[in-house]
């Protein structure tokens, strides 16, 4: 399950949208009646006001009750919001051509992540918890990387001096590879990513 704050302010943005434009439309078709008087209106003999009443304002309605649901599941419980203050931060770091980790499994302390002799295998993995929402929070010291794990769909650019984040909620275990999918230097081929999700129900 994978959340991001592009979808939030992505959301903003149609909601305001959908408002603003019906208002702008009314205010207008208002004015032009009031100031070119209703001589001017011509009614044909087809024409039937409840029908265009009809599919004017019933779309409107629909949209705009789609948006309160959509909104009513981002505000509460199992939301946006309710998931980013809940969420473990874990910081990323990009080298050249190795990553750095900041998590709890190693007491909070940035620890290096590099490859070692089998292909796809590092010495220290990314650890996180089987169940708890986490925010990944990327960077990078020297060129940019970018961070990829395609099992869950996350890639972020890791740029230096600028921090990219994304939430995930982890929603199953296992040990998934992933690599930095740009291309940042002679080593690039030589910085994989393995991170481990694991239970804490069932860890030793």
């Amino acid at each position: 399950m994978l959340f991001s704050s592009n979808y939030y302010d992505l959301l903003i943005y149609i909601y305001y949208l959908s408002f603003v434009i019906p208002c702008w439309v009314v205010i207008m078709v208002c004015s032009q009646v009031i100031y070119s008087g209703y001589k001017m209106v011509v009614k044909l003999s087809n024409e039937n006001y409840w029908v265009e009443l009809c599919w004017t304002f019933i779309p409107y309605a629909l949209v705009a009750i789609l948006c309160y649901l959509n909104f009513q599941f981002i505000g509460e419980g199992e939301g946006l919001f309710d998931v980013s203050y809940k969420a473990q931060v874990v910081k990323v770091v990009g080298h050249q051509w190795y990553w750095s980790y900041e998590d709890w499994f190693f007491d909070g302390a940035f620890y290096d992540s590099i490859i070692t002799d089998f292909v796809g295998s590092v010495d220290k993995p990314l650890r996180v918890a089987y169940g708890q929402p986490c925010k990944f929070v990327v960077t990078s010291l020297d060129v940019i990387h970018s961070f990829a794990i395609p099992d869950f769909s996350i890639k972020l650019d890791a740029i230096p001096g600028r921090l990219t984040s994304q939430l995930l909620l982890p929603d199953r275990c296992g040990v998934f590879v992933g690599y930095c999918s740009e291309l940042c230097g002679a080593g690039h081929a030589y910085m994989p990513i393995v991170m481990e999700i694991v239970d804490l129900d069932k860890k030793s």
